[in-house]
């Protein structure tokens, strides 16, 4: 499993802030942390690197190319269209129009020829400024407050805080939309560095780790499936694996050489559904980017779109995307033409599609179209035979991850009777998570501490479990002693027994019979040692 994307965001507070309010949308997708920081060389970067681990680092301006020749790992920088440079002059026109521009001077933005042409066609006079570091930015803010008084900036995120410490209104010049499309390139490009990084150590690539005789028989229909043009339904809890059998689909398929479209169908708002999967062109509505977007069933032309959490897609989206489906075109929002495309479709779920069509939740011809192959997997409390092997080949995964040398043996020892016993509500993932868990810990000491106490410290949950159903135990004990006690009084008269306890003779059928045949007969038996 891929799992999310690791993110280390460098930046002053506004675009901080920019970069915190988008985050949800992506929760399902990246791990995100955020420094806010100015590149300089006071900063230890590559120490922060070290200690989250990113696979792929986000910040504007200056900071993103100081931060691009220092470390190692992939640096994106905050993009500037023409449009976001006219959104943000309209914000200040409404403070003056005599408004101050502060731009990177190495960094491709709007252009010379735009800065000059603007005061031409709107009530406005712009002073441009430019700068390399975040040092010359300083500078050039202070000279123009000495020279020149403004009453409103526009610039990045630094140059809009120096301001405001001045009591100077600024207006980022940064927007939502591309923000957007910065944070689905570093998932992109995070993804591209750690697939390139697991090629160069030889490790193996992301597949299932199968020692059960189910998991053996969804990979091999997997196999089968993957032949041709015809829709795959993956169903299964949350964490089962759904996204390890997309990608191994994919490459089995014959549309291995496309693209793998990954889209979280609950994580795309409502207003945005359409421009997201159908794309859209040039000035197709106000925040529109520059050049029109291709939407992502365009993306998958010729590879596989992997529709995840279809289930959580709302009635009127199901529609759009039926209609799509069976066209095979799809036509950008504003657009007059319609696009062929050409895929294999995934889709996945952890919840119960056909229940959803009885209550009308779910549009039937959507269920259909989906369902021309079906995969369920299994959750992981049911095969047990594969808990060993999967968390030995995460142990190991972490250990070379994290440098830690550590006997990986040794440590699933400890825990292999505890994890045989646990429940897996979190499924393979939750497993993946513990692993990590138990690695990390032994980072900061010996194998030899890793004894009953700290792995309460460090899993929790499996004492937690373990805890409940103790009690869920000793509940079900009192509750059989009870029914016992009622038949006994009663002679084994099952009506009475039900209406003295409040329950039906049906429930109580039902508990005797899960009780076992001894029950009735320690009644019986009590019965005539009484007579």
């Amino acid at each position: 499993m891929m799992g999310r994307v690791r993110i280390l965001v460098v930046g002053y507070r506004k675009f901080s802030e920019l970069i915190n309010v988008l985050l949800p949308e992506f929760e399902q997708d990246v791990e995100v942390t955020i420094v806010e920081s100015i590149a300089t060389e006071s900063t230890d970067y590559s120490g922060l690197v070290d200690k989250h681990r990113p696979d792929v680092v986000i910040s504007a301006g200056s900071n993103a190319a100081y931060l691009r020749a220092t470390l190692s790992v992939p640096v994106l920088s905050q993009p500037i269209t023409d449009t976001d440079l006219l959104e943000a002059l309209g914000k200040a026109r409404k403070i003056s129009r005599r408004i101050h521009v502060f731009t990177y001077a190495e960094k491709a933005g709007p252009s010379e020829r735009l800065f000059a042409s603007l005061p031409e066609f709107a009530d406005i006079e712009l002073l441009h400024h430019s700068y390399s570091t975040a040092s010359e930015a300083s500078e050039t803010l202070l000279l123009a407050i000495a020279d020149e008084d403004p009453q409103v900036i526009v610039g990045p995120s630094y140059t809009c805080g120096l301001a405001e410490q001045r009591g100077i209104p600024a207006i980022l010049m940064y927007s939502r939309e591309s923000a957007r499309d910065m944070l689905r390139r570093a998932i992109d490009t995070g993804r591209a560095a750690r697939t390139a990084r697991a090629t160069e150590r030889g490790a193996p690539d992301q597949r299932f780790v199968i020692h059960s005789r189910q998991m053996e028989r969804v990979a091999s229909l997997a196999r089968t499936y993957a032949r041709g043009q015809a829709a795959v339904l993956l169903q299964g809890e949350s964490g089962t694996g759904k996204e390890h059998i997309a990608r191994e689909i994919h490459r089995l398929s014959d549309f291995a050489d496309g693209p793998l479209v990954a889209v979280n169908c609950a994580s795309i708002p409502n207003e945005l559904f359409e421009s997201e999967l159908f794309g859209y062109v040039e000035g197709a509505f106000t925040s529109s980017r520059r050049g029109g977007r291709v939407g992502l069933m365009e993306q998958a032309n010729g590879g596989v779109l992997f529709l995840d959490e279809i289930g959580e897609l709302p009635l009127q989206q199901q529609v759009k995307l039926l209609r799509a489906l069976q066209e095979r075109r799809v036509r950008p929002v504003g657009g007059n033409r319609e696009i062929e495309v050409d895929f294999k479709l995934i889709a996945a779920t952890n919840q119960d599609l056909r229940r959803a069509v009885s209550a009308g939740e779910f549009r039937d011809d959507l269920y259909f179209r989906l369902n021309v192959f079906t995969l369920k997997l299994p959750p992981l409390r049911e095969r047990p035979e594969d808990i060993p092997a999967i968390a030995r080949y995460y142990l190991g995964e972490y250990a070379r991850q994290y440098r830690v040398s550590v006997d990986t043996a040794e440590l699933l020892a400890r825990v292999e009777r505890d994890f045989q016993c646990y429940r897996w509500p979190g499924n393979v993932r939750e497993l993946q998570n513990f692993a990590e868990r138990l690695v990390v810990n032994c980072l900061d000491r010996p194998l030899g501490e890793i004894d009953r106490h700290a792995l309460r410290e460090i899993l929790p949950e499996l004492f937690m479990d373990r805890e409940d159903r103790d009690q869920r135990g000793l509940l079900k004990a009192q509750e059989e002693e009870t029914i016992r006690e009622a038949m006994q009084r009663f002679s084994g008269d099952k009506q009475k027994v039900a209406e003295f306890l409040g329950i039906s003779t049906t429930t109580l059928w039902r508990r005797l019979k899960h009780m076992g045949p001894r029950a009735e007969a320690d009644v019986d038996s009590s019965v005539s040692k009484s007579r």
